[in-house]
């Protein structure tokens, strides 16, 4: 794989403070870009071979136009919904509407006592979460020895291995508590799309069902303190590449049948950003992207105009943002606790500003675990084994309670129960309630900093070199 040695930029670093509106709307180029967007997308011809970057980054810009489009708040809509049934996929981190929400049909048995029904040996270690697609899971890892990452697909009945694709790369710097396969990979009905940087390149690829390359590309440089985690993300025919980073930042818009690039926004850069882009589809669809230097930005993913943007993370973005009700709810945060989180309430009329609606700081909020909201209740997993439950509206605290341990991966519910695991691979079960109440916890015996799944009834969890399922349908 080529390199192509890149000299961090810290001059264009911007001063971030306080939570604060932008300096003004950034609004889209409107009919001409969606126009030239369809040109692009039906002009794009088969290139499924192709690894060579798009042409250098241009310039920072701002888009702007002379007077803000009206806005109206409306309910979020999730790219996929919640449910009550158990969901037959999971298709991305935390599931197909990214809400980490795995059904709400009682589950029949004791989750702390109840033997496996199924472990195997991953082809590597890492940090991964799996996803899961029509009774087929996807899971990356890494070699250790080589730094070779890998993709695997097994059978979800019975974790048998269908294949596995193996990419040649280089052990690039990372975070201790980083990996080289920590990015999840994100699966649709046509192919699983994964990353992994590599020589200070970011690479993106996506392969069929049966593992058969359609496409490889690289976006362009990739350069990060702390190495790489972040995950793509999926709306309609465009795949999503988020690339704030330590060098020229931008996030990226990929036809997903074929790699082509469809759209560059250029980005500013503070500290990488860990955090997973949201798809939320409305009347008019838009993706939400978090990072230190630009806070909260809406995107619309058709053309990749900015829509709106509220500066508000005075530090590093790792968890991803969620929606609770009406609102967006995000974090930022520093290794020794300094932590904020922000629930921000979209504007809902012309020239109105998002406006917070409150913060959570130090103590409270968390840096890596990835808020979950249930029906009543915004659950806060702190990453030193605190849980607090707030009220989802104003963000008062109901309870707090100590589980213990130190977690990176992210909390999920099933039915009424609340699950994580802990780095030192701990499963913890709290009650989804008005009242703290452990439920019970159990070993994985090895480290673990992958957010669990749900699919098809079974509970799946990976440890840094195994998978495990649990069968939530039979006592």
């Amino acid at each position: 794989m080529p390199s192509n040695a890149l000299t961090r930029n810290t001059a264009s670093r911007p001063v971030v403070g306080p939570c604060r509106p932008a300096s003004r709307w950034q609004i889209s180029r409107g009919l001409l870009g969606r126009l030239a967007l369809g040109f692009l997308a039906s002009a794009a011809a088969p290139d499924l071979a192709r690894s060579e970057p798009p042409g250098e980054l241009p310039a920072a810009t701002q888009r702007r136009a002379d007077k803000t489009p009206q806005r109206q708040r409306e309910r979020f809509r999730f790219a996929g919904e919640r449910t009550g049934l158990w969901p037959k996929s999971w298709p991305r981190l935390r599931g197909s509407s990214a809400a980490g929400v795995g059904g709400s049909l009682s589950v029949e048995c004791d989750l702390a006592t109840k033997p496996w029904e199924w472990s195997i040996a991953l082809p590597g270690s890492g940090h991964a979460s799996p996803v899961v697609y029509h009774g087929r899971i996807f899971v990356v890892s890494a070699d250790p020895a080589t730094a070779s990452r890998t993709i695997s697909c097994h059978e979800l009945t019975d974790g048998r291995l269908c294949w596995q694709v193996d990419r040649q790369a280089t052990r690039d710097h990372h975070h201790a508590q980083n990996s080289l396969a920590s990015s999840s990979p994100i699966v649709d009905a046509t192919a699983v799309y994964w990353s992994w940087a590599s020589a200070e390149r970011l690479w993106v690829e996506a392969l069929d069902h049966e593992g058969r390359r359609l496409w490889q590309i690289s976006p362009g440089p990739y350069v990060a303190e702390h190495g790489f985690a972040a995950s793509p993300a999926v709306w309609e025919h465009v795949l999503i590449v988020p690339m704030d980073q330590d060098g020229p930042s931008s996030v990226v818009g990929l036809d997903r049948t074929t790699g082509r690039q469809l759209w560059r926004l250029p980005r500013q850069t503070a500290r990488t950003s860990y955090a997973t882009p949201l798809v939320l589809e409305g009347e008019e669809p838009v993706v939400i992207l978090s990072s230190m230097a630009h806070g909260l930005t809406a995107i619309d993913p058709r053309n990749g105009d900015v829509v709106w943007e509220r500066s508000c993370f005075p530090r590093r973005t790792v968890s991803s943002p969620i929606t609770v009700g009406d609102l967006l709810v995000a974090t930022c945060g520093e290794g020794g606790g300094n932590n904020l989180l922000v629930a921000l309430r979209p504007g809902d009329h012309e020239n109105s500003e998002p406006s917070v609606a409150y913060q959570l700081e130090r103590g409270v909020a968390p840096y890596v675990p990835t808020p979950l909201a249930t029906a009543e209740r915004l659950y806060l997993w702190g990453d030193r084994g605190v849980v607090t439950c707030v009220d989802p509206a104003s963000g008062a605290t109901r309870w707090r309670g100590r589980v213990g341990g130190s977690y990176s991966s992210s909390p999920i519910a099933v039915s009424d129960v609340v699950i994580n695991v802990s780095a030192d691979g701990e499963v913890v079960l709290i009650a989804d309630a008005d009242r703290f109440e452990v439920l019970g916890r159990r070993q994985l015996d090895e480290p673990s900093r992958a957010t669990p799944a749900v699919a098809d009834g079974r509970l799946l969890l990976r440890s840094e070199q195994r998978l495990y399922a649990l069968d939530l349908t039979q006592p």
